[in-house]
């Protein structure tokens, strides 16, 4: 009976967060408390006792990752609030010769920035200027929104700072910063990132080509300071070397990444005491309260059987063909995650992929590189498969530019197949 209160309650949230624009987190803690409460109403059914807030807290929750989010956040947004990313890309379109290697540039910083910065503040720091270029050039607003959109959402997937499924797949592996780049000895997923980017780059470019007016000067205002610079460069470097004292990811990384946010904040709070309590007002703290419910959900669906379920339905689907598991795994995501939140949906499959490892064959680990990558890369297929699709549409909206569904897809469907495939062929030359 328990069992599939636990999955009717599942089935019933990932609902609610696939239609619900607001009140996501509170709306997936209901979902958790549900269960819970199921669980004490049940107690033959959880023998285990994985539903009592005492295992809740210390077997579902991955603190640490939670806490490399929490300063990783505050310190991306002492970087975007000192101006410093805008003039980068100012001056980034400047030294190119005409409009649309300007344009494809800002879509190419885009992506550099959404590595380490939240993708829906990467969208909101370079559209401004990316409007200012085109309002000037004469160039059509809606590519290259939408290509910025598209291509921090991309490289969201590269680090293990750039977006929650990558947390998510760093915390259930026990993956540090580096892992992303060279894993067990391999090329890792940054690489296969970046191969996808460059295939989805080329799709862009034929987006822009006809775009060939000379560039000309945007105005942007100087930045406050180039401190925040400096605190970037440490936490890439902490997180770097994190690993080495602590190579299980078990604690390290998230508490040094809250204390080094704290330290940041304490100067910002110093130097500009106003804009400190702006920051400390905005922050989204509702993000890393969303995130530790997705670690309970998943973590429910794995305990009460159902994670192994769909490990058990994949493996009578592929038999032992890994070549087959691995695409099925690549390519469902992108469909599911199209019209889906992707977060919840890495969540529950990441276990799947080492019972396929069990079954199957092959490494859990390209399983999961394939999951991260369809997940986040299908997104960008419309205009509602992430969140930041849905800023540019309603910046757009406001500046006289309303984007179709089909008009939306046009450009990220090609952008998506290509980086997809690229990234996909990459994961299995180096790990199939």
């Amino acid at each position: 009976m328990l069992r599939w209160i636990i999955l009717a309650v599942f089935a019933g949230t990932y609902l609610f967060l696939c239609v619900s624009k607001r009140y996501r987190a509170r709306g997936l803690w209901v979902g958790v408390l549900l269960m819970m409460v199921a669980g004490f109403l049940y107690p033959e059914g959880d023998p285990g006792g994985a539903l009592r807030p005492g295992a809740v807290l210390t077997q579902a929750i991955s603190w640490n990752v939670l806490g490399v989010l929490a300063g990783a956040m505050l310190i991306a947004d002492l970087f975007l609030d000192s101006g410093v990313p805008v003039l980068l890309a100012d001056r980034l379109a400047e030294h190119c010769r005409s409009t649309h290697w300007a344009l494809l540039g800002v879509c190419a910083f885009a992506g550099f920035v959404s590595a380490f910065v939240d993708n829906v503040t990467t969208v909101l720091l370079m559209a401004p200027v990316a409007l200012a270029i085109a309002k000037r050039t004469g160039a059509h607003p809606i590519p290259v929104l939408v290509g910025i959109a598209i291509c921090a959402n991309l490289q969201g997937a590269a680090t293990l700072i750039g977006d929650p499924p990558s947390m998510l797949m760093a915390g259930y592996f026990h993956l540090g910063f580096n892992d992303f780049f060279i894993y067990q000895g391999r090329p890792s997923i940054f690489f296969a990132i970046q191969t996808g980017a460059i295939f989805g780059m080329a799709v862009l470019y034929g987006f822009f080509r006809a775009d060939r007016s000379p560039m000309v000067h945007v105005e942007v205002p100087p930045p406050k300071t180039w401190v925040p610079v400096g605190f970037i460069v440490v936490m890439i470097a902490f997180l770097a070397t994190s690993s080495t004292f602590d190579p299980g990811f078990s604690w390290l990384a998230g508490t040094g990444n809250v204390l080094l946010g704290a330290l940041a904040l304490a100067w910002y709070g110093w130097r500009f005491p106003g804009a400190a309590t702006a920051l400390l007002r905005r922050y989204n703290a509702g993000t890393i309260f969303f995130l530790a419910g997705i670690f309970v959900l998943a973590y429910a669906m794995d305990r009460f059987g159902w994670v192994q379920a769909i490990a058990d339905g994949i493996t009578g689907t592929v038999g032992s063909n890994r070549f087959l598991a691995y695409t099925l795994i690549v390519w469902v995501s992108v469909l599911v995650s199209a019209f889906v939140d992707n977060i919840a949906y890495v969540a529950l499959m990441l276990p799947v992929t080492r019972m396929l490892e069990a079954s199957v064959g092959g490494s859990a680990f390209l399983y999961a590189s394939g999951l991260l990558i369809g997940a986040c890369l299908g997104g960008n297929i419309t205009p509602i498969g992430a969140s930041c699709n849905v800023v540019v549409c309603g910046i757009l909206q406001r500046e006289g530019y309303p984007v179709s569904f089909w008009q939306f897809a046009r450009i990220g469907l090609p952008f998506t197949l290509a980086a997809t495939l690229a990234g996909y062929l990459f994961m299995w030359l180096v790990w199939g």
